[in-house]
């Protein structure tokens, strides 16, 4: 292992604990309800606050590591399978040996917005009844008039699922880039008009998922903004409103720190590329897809007519 390779992300990782640590420190002496209550009946503690705390700091980034285990070793070969299923007839699929590289932080970046925006569909008002204890809806929603931490607390146990869900399709994604493994129509259009198709398997499921996430989290975002600024003109004098602010920035940050809890699932999955590249390769095989595919491009004028 090269530790210097995973210094910065591991020391932000930490940065990450240090910062909900304060968070949570601080919740305690704005919101510390008189009598302890609980958040969730899914996290088997009595006391909201430190129970969030265990969500964004364990819960989080065990769940989307457990996520990049089921996704890479069992979505990533049924993707591959339906692809070479659907498209088979029509392509060439092959192996490039050369590997790309990644920035490793940057994985992060669409997993999250999948995750909030998954969370912000399923929250309807009955899954917010579900998943929330009833003190906690009564004391922040009902009683102080702070709706947006209530969002928060409910997005917060949402997530301990979707960041699961969203691992499980981009682990897929991850398993199947770094396999090398493409397709091209080259041999079946070359002596006709239609275009050269080239791609990678993993390529196209990322282009997939990239749109949805990225599309969604813009429109979620808009939404919750929206309903945040009905809501606090509408409580505008009563008391705990002002604290809707800090509610709301804490909810619009989560992109940022999210990140961050992908952290551990970025570095096991770059500790396990070349064990994960030879387990996707050996089944492609099994599929037919062996050849070592070598890719150039030629460029020649155009003459004049």
């Amino acid at each position: 292992m090269n530790a210097l390779k995973y210094r910065k992300l591991i020391m932000l990782f930490f940065i990450y604990i240090i910062f909900w640590i304060v968070i949570i420190s601080i919740l305690e002496i704005l919101f510390r309800p008189v009598i302890p209550i609980t958040l969730t009946r899914f996290v088997p503690l009595n006391d909201v606050l430190l129970e969030l705390g265990i969500i964004f700091i364990i819960i989080l980034p065990l769940s989307a590591l457990v996520g990049l285990f089921i996704g890479g070793y069992l979505i990533s070969p049924i993707i591959l399978y339906l692809h070479k299923k659907f498209y088979g007839s029509k392509m060439h699929y092959g192996i490039q040996q050369e590997q790309r590289t990644e920035k490793l932080f940057s994985q992060s970046f669409f997993p999250v917005l999948m995750a909030i925006n998954l969370s912000s569909i399923f929250l309807t008002p009955t899954v917010v009844q579900f998943i929330l204890s009833a003190d906690v809806t009564n004391t922040f929603d009902n009683v102080s008039k702070i709706p947006m931490l209530t969002r928060f607390f409910a997005d917060a146990i949402l997530l301990m699922l979707t960041f699961g869900l969203a691992s499980i399709l981009f682990s897929s994604v991850w398993f199947l880039r770094d396999s090398g493994i493409i397709y091209s129509n080259k041999k079946k259009v070359e002596n006709s008009s239609e275009p050269i198709v080239l791609r990678s398997v993993g390529d196209w499921f990322q282009t997939i998922l990239r749109s949805y996430a990225g599309i969604g989290a813009i429109i979620t975002y808009i939404l919750v903004v929206s309903d945040f600024i009905n809501r606090f003109v509408a409580n505008y004098g009563l008391p705990g409103n002002i604290f809707n602010i800090p509610s709301l920035i804490l909810w619009s940050g989560m992109p940022l720190y999210l990140i961050v809890a992908f952290v551990p699932t970025v570095i096991i999955n770059d500790l396990l590329k070349k064990k994960r590249i030879n387990y996707l390769r050996k089944i492609s095989k099994k599929l037919g897809i062996q050849d070592t595919a070598v890719i150039t491009f030629e460029f020649k004028k155009e003459t004049e007519v």
